[in-house]
């Protein structure tokens, strides 16, 4: 287990070092990052999925806290799984990568990470992987998501049965007004970011 974490902390460092050069322009936004080809595949190979997001705060930001909240038939279960609080450069990368370990009982491990260049803060946090369900992942589809109040950035959907779909486009934008999305799925998981001045 601990080789594991290993392998993914250097392969997140290399992504951080590499995602880097995909500079956000604007400032108080995030943007989803386009990873390359080679990046994608370091991330494959130490993770099942992952989110990355880069962001240009001004200097009224002093803090990024990144975390998942986890609800079951459109109710919140648990909140802020794998929170991280740390303080920001004026660029920085937000990452979620998600692993799935079987062991006795398959189990999601969730890596939250804030970094630039060289240096990064991490959390990671264990659950208990929701079992015999189909899943589906989003992020946010805005091209530049204005840094806000809590943002969603990106969910993991779990349900039994065929026939799934993505949350809407407008879920990520009102999760409040919208939370009756996730009334269909068995577990969600929702990435949510909040910036503190």
């Amino acid at each position: 287990m601990r080789k594991i974490g290993i392998r993914i902390s250097f392969l997140l460092f290399l992504c951080l070092l590499a995602a880097c050069s995909n500079e956000t322009k604007v400032d108080n936004v995030l943007t989803n990052v386009e990873l390359s080809d080679r990046e994608k595949l370091l991330l494959a190979s130490a993770s099942d999925e992952s989110f990355v997001f880069e962001f240009r705060a001004k200097d009224e930001y002093k803090q990024v806290s990144l975390w998942v909240d986890k609800y079951e038939f459109g109710k919140l279960t648990e909140e802020h799984i794998g929170r991280l609080t740390t303080e920001i450069e004026e660029k920085d990368l937000l990452i979620l990568s998600i692993s799935k370990i079987p062991l006795d009982e398959e189990m999601l491990i969730f890596n939250t990470i804030v970094g630039h260049g060289t240096s990064f803060s991490k959390v990671t946090a264990k659950q208990l992987s929701p079992t015999e369900n189909q899943s589906i992942w989003g992020s946010n589809p805005l091209e530049t998501i204005p840094i806000s109040d809590q943002m969603v950035l990106a969910t993991m959907c779990y349900a039994k049965g065929n026939g799934m779909s993505s949350l809407s486009s407008e879920f990520y934008m009102d999760i409040d007004n919208r939370i009756s999305e996730m009334a269909n799925y068995d577990v969600v998981y929702v990435l949510k970011s909040e910036f503190h001045q």
